[in-house]
């Protein structure tokens, strides 16, 4: 069967962790047989997806729109989603999900959780979009903390969470590693790109609440651009951060996304209220522009700092664990199935 997964045209750690994990897991098992696909880690759950004779769903999520035509027939095999929204979006029962399969990393020795005593530092591991107008370098310069580019080599940035003491994640799948390597995260927000749908989808399956720091933005252009995702819909943060008002959300991205009209809409709201407001914000002065980044950068290290000292989070070994054999389990079964 063929691994089916999202793939950045920048790299993104949290996706190309499946171009090796499940080889790595069970060799041999996954070829390029497109009649069969192994959908794996990531949000990809939508009518995007490619046809097959028989889909195997493996923990992965939905987040952005509706699920293909047919989904749940007799040519789908949904072994388990990741999380109980995406179980609620899809129709499932409750025992049909169980986490990220990312939580599956530590079994193989190479990531193997290291004793804290052989850990050290605080790392900070931006969303990916972050990095399209954001300062977040320079800020964790000044606030004494590493920063981690999400688009490096995905073994790296594990490495990089292994080692750690401390995750301060904006990137969804940091925390969730962070999870598996047993280092302790805070959960940040850089902008209303993050996705609540999402996080309380991962974080509800390891029995923790979701209450992230909002940094704010650390240059102008992030500044607008923050301020006017709304318009073309991909502001995905709920600032209640309950289950039903992410559930809401969804719904309603999912109804306005769907309408034929949309792709036009989006197209044009892309230039009009991205792409010509970044342009205009060059168009202030460089010495205007360097001074209101020189404001937000300040403003966002301290938030950066506190962050440090406040409620960091890691699962019980109990729940983390159990999740862990299930999965495992749930692994072990899907090659047995596929290979009689």
């Amino acid at each position: 069967m063929k691994l089916y997964y999202y793939e950045s045209k920048t790299g993104n750690f949290g996706d190309d962790i499946n171009k090796w994990l499940w080889d790595e897991l069970k060799p041999g098992f996954f070829d390029c047989n497109k009649d069969i696909r192994f959908s794996s880690i990531g949000t990809i759950i939508n009518k995007g997806m490619p046809a097959a004779k028989k889909w195997i769903v493996f923990s992965s999520g939905i987040g952005y729109g509706y699920a293909p035509k047919g989904f749940g027939n007799e040519s789908w095999d949904v072994i388990c989603v990741r999380g109980p929204l995406s179980a609620s979006i899809l129709g499932l029962p409750d025992n049909k999900y169980i986490t990220d399969g990312a939580a599956l990393l530590s079994t193989l020795a190479e990531f193997k959780p290291l004793p804290e005593d052989e850990r050290d530092g605080v790392i900070f591991i931006p969303h990916h979009n972050a990095l399209d107008t954001g300062n977040w370098e320079e800020v964790c310069n000044r606030a004494g903390i590493e920063f981690v580019n999400p688009t490096l080599e995905s073994k790296i940035v594990i490495q990089k969470i292994r080692h750690a003491k401390l995750v301060l994640a904006d990137a969804m799948h940091a925390a969730i590693i962070s999870d598996a390597m047993r280092v302790p995260w805070v959960p940040l927000i850089t902008s209303g790109q993050i996705n609540t749908f999402k996080w309380l989808d991962w974080t509800k399956t390891v029995n923790l609440p979701y209450m992230p720091i909002v940094l704010g933005s650390s240059s102008l252009k992030e500044f607008v651009r923050d301020k006017l995702l709304f318009l073309y819909g991909e502001k995905y943060f709920v600032p209640s951060l309950t289950e039903k008002a992410a559930l809401n959300k969804f719904k309603i991205h999912r109804l306005m996304k769907s309408n034929f009209l949309w792709r036009y809409y989006f197209k044009a709201a892309k230039i009009l209220f991205y792409k010509i407001p970044m342009i205009l914000v060059s168009m202030l002065g460089a010495r205007f522009v360097s001074r209101k980044d020189e404001n937000f950068i300040n403003l966002a290290t301290e938030k950066l700092s506190e962050a440090i000292v406040s409620k960091a989070y890691l699962s019980q070994d109990s729940i983390f664990f159990d999740n862990q054999k299930k999965l495992e389990i749930a692994l072990s079964n899907v090659v047995k199935k596929y290979t009689e």
